[in-house]
Parts: structure tokens; C-alpha cells; sequence
């Protein structure tokens, strides 16, 4: 199981900038034929308070991403603004290798303008159960829960967080690493650049590997 993580530089409100830069990124991560490649949240439209526009692009944005996992045959996980009624999710996707969506993850931890998710869902792959919950919701205790009842093999985090000080620090990976530890599954987290990073976390919340800034962080996982 061979999973890349891309800390995907994002523009906020510039969907063919963030498309250029996702297609780059998405053909840098085949030359290392990955099983799964996974993008921050939002990362196609970005978001800033309150501009919920990109969610108008969601139909297109998936059926481009889609396209682009059939035709290499690998799993994608990225976020996306999704539109529902008169309001929007935030959320996150896990495309198979045909180009179908296996899973669907909404946030738990938004502000009130966004509609909110209630639930965790796993998805079955060749590796075992994947799930996806996206940034805050990993600092969720209700979350934490719903992931332990499910009980994945693994899930990934897609995020976008940009603390004040800069880059994310010791104290912000430790925090993560026990919020892992608690999950208590192997965790992957990718983060929109700028300030970027990747990180891949055992069940116990050992911290495995790391990259900073831009850089994809390739991590390949034998299983029995």
C-alpha cells in the first residue's frame, strides 16, 4: 500500500490555477506509482469567510477528478465545497480506481454558516477499510468515538490550517500524534501549502514520517 500525500499550494477563489497546480502535482505523485494520492480540503476553490461560490463547481470538479483517477487507476482523496439545498458542506471524497466515489466524509467541526456532518463511513479497498474525516474534526471527541466504533484500517485527514506563528510546530504535531493515538487507527494528514506538511501516524500515534512545506511525503505500508 503505497500512499502520497500532497501538500498542494491552493489560491483561494482561483479554480484554474488550483487545477493546473493539482494536475501537476497528481502526475509528479504517479512517477512513484502510488495506490492512493491525497490533496488538502477545499484544495480545487479554496475558501474564504463567506464565500461559499466554489461549491457551484462541485459537479464539474468531481467528474474531472474522477477522469483522472480512472484513467491512472488510483485511489484520490481530496476536499471540496459541496452544495445541498440552501446551504454547503464542507467535504471530502475518496474516488476508486474506476472513478466512482466509494465514500463520502462531511465535517463535524465547522462554524454555523455550513451545514454540518453527524456520522463517520468507512469504505472497503484491497488494503483493508479506509475513512476520511477532514482538519478540526480530528480535535472532535464525538468524532473520535464514531471512528473506534467503525473501526478503519486506516483514514486520512485532509486539511487546511494556517496558524498564526507560520509553519505548524512541535506542539502541533504532539497534538495530532495524541489526537491519533486516541483514533487509534494509522493515520494519514495533509495540509495545504502554505504553510503545507504531511504526516503519517501509527495507531499508537507515533509519528512515522513527515515532510514540510510542498513537499510529497510517499509512504509505503507492507501488509501480510
Amino acid at each position: 500500500m503505497r500512499v502520497a500525500l500532497i501538500p498542494m499550494k491552493v489560491e483561494a477563489g482561483n479554480f484554474e490555477a488550483n487545477w493546473r497546480e493539482f494536475e501537476k502535482r497528481f502526475g509528479e505523485a504517479l512517477k512513484h506509482d502510488p495506490d492512493f494520492v491525497v490533496f488538502p480540503e477545499y484544495c480545487l476553490t479554496g475558501f474564504e469567510e463567506w464565500d461559499f461560490s466554489g461549491a457551484e463547481l462541485y459537479g464539474e470538479i468531481v467528474e474531472w477528478v474522477s477522469r483522472l483517477a480512472r484513467k491512472a487507476g488510483v485511489y484520490v482523496v481530496f476536499g471540496l465545497l459541496e452544495p445541498y439545498k440552501n446551504c454547503v458542506y464542507n467535504s471530502a471524497l475518496l474516488i476508486g480506481r474506476n472513478g466512482e466515489i466509494l465514500l463520502k466524509h462531511r465535517k463535524f467541526q465547522e462554524p454555523y454558516k455550513f451545514c454540518t456532518g453527524n456520522t463517520v463511513r468507512t469504505a472497503r479497498t484491497e488494503f483493508g477499510k479506509a475513512a476520511i474525516i477532514i482538519c478540526g474534526d480530528l480535535y472532535n471527541k464525538r468524532i473520535a468515538k464514531w471512528v473506534r466504533k467503525k473501526r478503519p484500517d486506516f483514514i486520512f485527514i485532509p486539511m487546511e490550517y494556517s496558524p498564526d506563528y507560520g509553519e505548524p510546530n512541535e506542539e502541533d504535531v504532539k497534538a495530532m500524534s495524541e489526537r491519533a493515538e486516541l483514533l487509534g487507527v494509522r493515520t494519514f494528514i495533509v495540509n495545504s501549502y502554505p504553510p503545507g506538511g504531511a504526516w503519517v501516524f501509527d495507531g499508537d500515534g507515533n509519528l512515522l514520517a513527515e515532510s514540510r512545506g510542498d513537499k510529497m511525503l510517499v509512504w509505503e505500508e507492507k501488509r501480510d
